[in-house]
């Protein structure tokens, strides 16, 4: 399939947690089929929280560790929506 931005490359197949994703090697792009996105987001998810779990597993002789890891995250800045999203594809 050619890219629909440039017209001008066939698109190739990447993996992305999970899912294949078309990527142009002219211009850069990256296109999602229906339904991909969410579930580029839920892989997230999931990864998030599994780390959750084993921080909490591995620091539970000591919780000075944790409560510090718990006082970073609130300091650390929320990055928007769209942040967020253009992070997954690095």
């Amino acid at each position: 399939m050619k890219c629909p931005r440039c017209t001008e490359a066939e698109l190739f197949e990447v993996n992305k947690y999970g899912v294949i994703v078309d990527v142009c090697p002219s211009c850069g792009g990256m296109w999602l089929d229906r339904g991909e996105l969410s579930k580029i987001l839920e892989a997230i998810r999931r990864a998030e929280n599994s780390f959750e779990q084993e921080l909490r597993f591995m620091t539970r002789d000591n919780a000075d560790i944790y409560r510090r890891y718990e006082e970073y995250k609130l300091r650390k800045r929320r990055k928007s929506i769209f942040e967020e999203l253009l992070d997954i594809f690095d």
